[in-house]
């Protein structure tokens, strides 16, 4: 990066309290500088032409280390193919000498024209300057404008750790659904003993061991199947999850329900990627891939087939979910190709259950039917907490408001996001 020019920076009308105290004019290199201007308080920056342009200002702040601040400014844009890839907005945080402690993102999806970028940070220990960048990026045409930026101190966003917990065991001979309602009902109430704040089980868990097809032995949501795992769950004041046959009208699903602490509803998925069998069978499919906001957070859902398919995971991460339940009886990938086929390999499913979390960067919770291979996995890929089939519960306690950085910078989530170029992949 090339400061081309500093100013004064009293001159820029902010939002909050706090008033810049330089602008500079900045290019990633010469012969790749935007062409930049004023409009009063608006700060412009405008292609050159050159598909590689890459520039635009620097509005400087006076910041103290340690401290959390809401840090942000309104924008508009012209002729861009896309925001997030042609209108670059950071926050950089600098010390005393003018050199990079760290950087955040203050935009990570694709966002309209025109708004307003705002975000909540801590300032590292070390610095003493917050600085907004702006600008246009890699395109050949187009320009954007930027004001009212602002920088106030906030409150410490509240610690975020939940303690997760996944029950798994085989039906034990039921004639009917009200017998594996029954015993999985004393599996939760086995599982709120460890005072979760959430409870995952596996899939189709009511109809299992009924016989085929398992949608002849469909439930209705709500009914009086799923009353009595609110109960459960109002008792013990824990959310709890699984997936069940529905039968919606004339049509079944394989749907995941997730109950909140207090016994009500509080979402459910209906499975959108179907093993072959149940299409065939006649069980229909979903069509959304909801993001289910919780007390815990934002939750995203997938059932088995699903969790072979990246875009199950993908979108609902995309759309800001930060843990992802995956209630499953097994994976086609995760078996010994070569010499045993059909027999479970624990490395092959590690690597899919780690992958997820690590390419979305979300928490990765799993239910398996057989118990062996129920994890819970971090954003990092580390697995908290393995089933190696002699479990019928494990439990792991998770931070949701961990942001790991990175070593060059950043958070991991804010670089899996930000650094994409989303009209590449239409």
């Amino acid at each position: 990066m090339i400061v081309l020019e500093t100013m004064a920076g009293d001159a820029i009308r902010s939002a909050g309290e706090a008033h810049p105290t330089a602008l500079r004019a900045w290019t990633a290199r010469e012969g790749l500088e935007a062409k930049l201007s004023r409009d009063g308080d608006t700060l412009i920056a405008q292609s050159s032409g050159n598909p590689g342009c890459f520039g635009g200002w620097d509005i400087v702040f006076p910041a103290t280390g340690g401290t959390w601040y809401s840090v942000g400014l309104d924008y508009r844009t012209d002729g861009m193919v896309s925001v997030l890839d042609g209108t670059p907005l950071f926050v950089f945080w600098e010390d005393d000498e003018g050199e990079r402690v760290d950087y955040d993102y203050l935009m990570t999806h694709e966002t309209s024209a025109a708004g307003r970028a705002q975000r909540r940070f801590r300032c590292p220990e070390n610095a003493t300057r917050c600085v907004l960048r702006v600008g246009v990026r890699w395109t050949a045409t187009g320009r954007a404008e930027f004001a009212l930026p602002e920088l106030t101190p906030v409150e410490a966003p509240a610690p975020r750790i939940h303690r997760i917990a996944v029950a798994a065991e085989r039906p034990r001979n039921p004639k009917s659904v009200a017998d594996n309602v029954a015993q999985y009902a004393q599996l939760a109430r086995d599982a709120a003993d460890f005072k979760p704040d959430l409870l995952l089980m596996p899939e189709v868990i009511l109809q299992l061991g009924l016989g085929q097809p398992m949608y002849e032995h469909a439930i209705t949501i709500p009914g009086p199947e799923t009353d009595v795992f609110a109960e459960v769950a109002r008792e013990h004041e824990m959310m709890i999850a699984f997936s069940t046959e529905e039968k919606s009208g004339d049509l079944y699903y394989n749907t995941m329900i997730i109950w909140g602490p207090d016994g009500e509803i509080i979402g459910t998925y209906r499975k959108t990627h179907l093993a072959i069998g149940e299409g065939w069978e006649g069980v229909s499919p979903g069509d959304e891939l909801p993001v289910i906001d919780t007390p815990i957070g934002k939750l995203g859902c997938t059932i088995c087939k699903d969790s072979s398919l990246h875009d199950s995971s993908r979108v609902p991460a995309q759309r800001g979910a930060e843990m992802m339940l995956l209630s499953i009886m097994g994976d086609h990938r995760a078996v010994q190709w070569e010499w045993a086929p059909g027999t479970f390999s624990p490395d092959r499913w590690k690597v899919i259950m780690r992958a997820r979390a690590i390419d979305n960067h979300t928490w990765v919770v799993v239910a398996r039917n057989n118990r062996e291979g129920s994890c819970i996995v971090s954003p990092s890929g580390d697995i908290l907490a393995w089933n190696d089939g002699r479990q019928r519960i494990i439990v792991a306690e998770c931070d949701l408001g961990d942001e790991l950085r990175t070593f060059r910078g950043s958070t991991f989530r804010d670089s899996t996001w930000a650094e994409r170029r989303p009209q590449l992949y239409t």
